[in-house]
């Protein structure tokens, strides 16, 4: 076998399976091979769309729904004493949450009088 003056013999696995799946006309079998990309394709951020594709979320989106399902579930206390103590255990986890998110989506701590009103904020 002839070796071809270019092809490093140090080569990946995964080079190597996909040079004979190249050789074996592999690419050109694909679904949409040819045809122009979808208008919808290469707009907004890609990144998002790949996350989003994959079912992933990320740690400071977890941590938004975990808080608010823990917001709403002091809003039903009727124990004051209970319901502040629930507040600021609330807020230790919300500097967390400001730590992970983007500087843009970070919330203010909150406090027992004003629960309702700043659950929305977590929506």
């Amino acid at each position: 076998m002839k070796k071809e003056p270019y092809k490093n013999e140090n080569r990946d696995l995964m080079s190597s399976i996909y040079d004979e799946f190249e050789k074996k006309g592999g690419a050109a079998k694909l679904p949409g091979m040819g045809k122009p990309l979808p208008k919808n394709a290469l707009e907004g951020d890609i990144f998002s769309k790949i996350v989003k594709n994959a079912n992933y979320l990320p740690a400071w989106l977890q941590r938004q729904k975990e808080i608010k399902k823990q917001i709403a579930i002091v809003m039903k206390l009727k124990d004051e004493n209970q319901r502040i103590k629930e507040v600021e255990r609330i807020n230790q986890e919300i500097i967390k949450y400001n730590r992970l998110c983007p500087p843009a989506l970070q919330k203010s701590q909150l406090s027992s009088g004003h629960l309702e009103s700043q659950y929305k904020q977590w929506e």
